[in-house]
């Protein structure tokens, strides 16, 4: 690719000529351009070859289209595992249909209902373990764990501890499992978790797997164990993965060793590096990462960033005194934004998307171009306001980075009754983690009501402090001369 300097660390990861290569980064430190020069060298070196690039989601696969672009090769494939394993399932004839969101939790609850007529257990009576049935079903169908042996013999590290899981609380899953799977044969449906075993289950019946020469993947730590073994499988010069198990936002659990791919002897390259995000930004967001367990406890996948050279204004958190006090402010520092730095991007990020709404329908208003992201719409790359949640915006960068709704029971998401595991509050902080080093030079966080506890893990000393609304007064924003 032109215009692009790789560092030292980077270039080597291009260079390198193996079969296996993990790519291990922090955020910002260009695993997603690291993999499209990679793939621009295939393609260049190896003129009969062509080379997938999969990402976790849509908007990140429409990211890294347009940055793609630049190749201009149609020997470059950019798609989701999803779209990729409909499109081989049509390929070979198979039908299917995927369920409707609002089906498939009827469907889930006729499971547990159907379920709760033949055992009494708290799982299918108490309505609060609802989501943790729908997770660990996703679970179990993630790591192909479809026979009652596999999962009663499944280790279930990473799981959480919220839920104690014995062995007649297991039975009473698998029964779940069982029908639910029922309940979408009834409706000649499957879900978006069925469709690596069933692309890998045709396969294998054929005995023949998809040819796809060169295999990259961007975010894989968030891909599910079995689908990541599929396109190993399917992989015939090259498996190349990025990750970082630091911004491990879904609850997946595997080693590279389980999906067959081999890291040791130099096959690993680590890039510590930040090249998005100013200084300021990165040492508060990684003041929140020392409460992470992988650092705690001093997990080997755990990368240590190394701080940039690139300063910019201290990352600020406003309080205050309503909802609509901090919609008025998040307007008003778009409106600055956009009249000082009228080519930036701004990224409003939220946990929930219900809460991007009213900043929608309040910026268009005004007059102000605004647009939400997602894989069929709107560009991460032009200038102007982008809406995201924390969960869509993993991947991306943004000029500004206005990190909103930072209030307990929203981040981290919870009910009022529910208590929350070590494993969840990680996934959750992780979160919140990612939706602040999306932040290129600006990072602004703000709340009312009571503040988010992950506000209080980070070191008070890195970031400023102001209250608006009410008798505060009007509060002006956070611009530097030296951005």
């Amino acid at each position: 690719m032109q215009n692009v300097t790789l560092t030292k660390k980077q270039q080597e990861a291009v260079d390198y000529e193996g079969q296996d290569l993990l790519i291990r980064g922090i955020a910002g430190s260009g695993k997603t351009i690291v993999l499209l020069n990679k793939a621009n060298k295939i393609l260049t070196k190896y003129v009969d070859e062509k080379v997938y690039l999969f990402t976790f989601n849509g908007a990140l696969s429409a990211y890294a289209k347009e940055l793609a672009s630049i190749i201009g090769s149609d020997r470059l494939v950019v798609t989701t595992f999803h779209s990729w394993t409909m499109q081989m399932l049509r390929k070979i004839r198979v039908r299917f249909n995927i369920v409707k969101q609002t089906d498939k939790e009827l469907a889930l609850k006729r499971s547990i209902e159907k379920v709760r007529e033949q055992i009494t257990h708290r799982l299918v009576v108490e309505e609060k373990y609802l989501d943790f049935l729908d997770d660990e079903i996703s679970w179990m169908k993630g790591k192909d764990l479809r026979q009652k042996e596999q999962y009663f013999g499944a280790d279930r590290i990473g799981r959480g501890t919220k839920v104690f899981v014995d062995k007649k609380a297991r039975e009473v899953i698998f029964s779940v499992f069982s029908e639910y799977q029922k309940e979408l044969q009834l409706l000649n449906c499957v879900d978006f978790d069925d469709l690596a075993h069933l692309l890998h289950s045709k396969c294998a019946n054929l005995n023949s797997f998809p040819t796809l020469d060169n295999v990259l993947v961007d975010e894989a730590q968030d891909l599910q164990e079995l689908q990541l073994k599929l396109l190993k499988k399917c992989a015939n010069k090259r498996m190349i993965i990025a990750a970082d198990k630091g911004q491990k936002i879904y609850n997946t659990s595997f080693a590279w060793r389980d999906i067959g791919v081999n890291i040791t002897g130099g096959r690993t390259k680590l890039l510590q590096d930040s090249f998005r995000s100013t200084k300021q930004i990165i040492s508060l967001a990684h003041s929140l990462q020392k409460h992470d367990p992988l650092y705690k406890n001093n997990d080997e996948e755990y990368v240590h960033p190394i701080l940039p050279e690139r300063t910019g204004p201290i990352p600020l958190l406003v309080e205050c005194e309503g909802y609509e006090d901090e919609e008025e402010y998040i307007v008003q520092a778009v409106k600055e934004l956009l009249t000082s730095y009228p080519e930036w991007t701004i990224g409003i990020l939220s946990r929930r998307k219900p809460s991007l709404s009213r900043f929608y329908k309040r910026l268009l208003t005004i007059g102000v171009p605004v647009e939400y992201v997602t894989k069929d719409q709107g560009s991460a790359i032009k200038q102007g306001v982008k809406l995201m949640t924390f969960h869509s915006a993993k991947g991306l960068e943004f000029d500004t980075a206005l990190v909103i709704r930072l209030r307990e029971k929203t981040v981290p998401s919870y009910d009022s009754n529910e208590d929350l595991d070590e494993e969840t509050l990680a996934v959750e902080r992780r979160l919140l983690y990612v939706a602040m080093t999306r932040a290129k030079s600006v990072l602004v966080m703000t709340y009312y009501q009571k503040r988010s506890r992950f506000v209080d893990e980070m070191d008070s000393s890195l970031y400023k402090y102001e209250r608006v609304g009410g008798n505060n007064g009007d509060s002006t924003l956070f611009l530097e001369p030296t951005i």
